[in-house]
């Protein structure tokens, strides 16, 4: 089965701010990266541009499902006491916060064009979210610190990050980045960056990360389903990536 799959990284204003998108090819246990931009868009034009990918399945780092009024959806309240001791917990998605979030308004426009969530075997979205995400595929005791701190130590953190995803060529569902799209990657290319830039790279290589979760429910890997999909869920794979490299979160 070959399948056309995105991870999307996106922003809480993404007409203001950019968001990560990549878009691969799944075949059997390999998935090939084909892009990877960030991007200020509308909600429109983003659901323009994932109908034109004619993909069978999305991961999306944001709250797709929002009927709290207040505090923490029971998703968030649910993983955050698997992952607080990870410092990989979530921040609180409500009403009161975001009473028109761009995110909701994003799946319910993917359910019009035949999304379905969490679906099986059909095509899919799911939420995800990529710091418990990589505390299991990487076997990390906590989150990598590459959002928060100072530019260089941000830089930093992207360097492990980016180790981290070069390691899923040898996992045991082949992350397969062509030379050609790895630039974000680079060891030279992440440290040369400066300003805006550095979040750019910082939202691409989330991207990239999402796109792999995407596969990994695709391919039927092992995960975790904290919450429901009337009150609002995220997905996490259970399971390290089964790479032979292994890499310490700490900054």
């Amino acid at each position: 089965m070959s399948i056309r799959l995105a991870g999307f990284d996106m922003a809480w204003r993404p007409e203001r701010n950019g968001s990560g998108f990549a878009v691969g090819q799944l075949d059997g246990d390999t998935l090939v990266l084909e892009s990877v931009r960030v991007a200020q868009n509308t909600i429109a034009q983003w659901t323009q541009v994932i109908a034109q990918e004619s993909l069978f399945g999305i991961a999306i780092d944001a709250p797709l499902i929002i009927h709290n009024p207040f505090g923490q959806r029971p998703c968030e309240a649910e993983l955050n006491k698997v992952f607080r001791s990870a410092k990989a917990g979530c921040h609180p998605s409500n009403l009161s916060l975001y009473p028109d979030a761009a995110s909701v308004t994003l799946g319910i426009k993917l359910l019009q064009q035949g999304f379905t969530h969490l679906a099986q075997d059909q095509k899919f979205m799911l939420e995800c979210y990529p710091h418990p995400s990589m505390v299991r595929l990487f076997d990390w005791s906590e989150r990598l610190l590459y959002k928060r701190g100072s530019v260089e130590l941000r830089k930093q953190g992207q360097v492990k990050l980016a180790d981290a995803i070069v390691s899923l060529e040898q996992a045991s569902l082949v992350f397969h980045i062509p030379e050609s799209k790895a630039q974000c990657l680079q060891h030279d290319f992440i440290m040369s960056l400066r300003g805006h830039a550095v979040k750019q790279n910082e939202d691409a290589l989330d991207a990239l990360i999402c796109l792999y979760i995407a596969a990994l429910f695709a391919t039927g890997a092992e995960g975790y389903t904290f919450g429901e999909t009337d009150t609002g869920y995220v997905w996490v794979p259970m399971n390290g990536a089964g790479n032979r490299a292994q890499f310490d979160s700490s900054v």
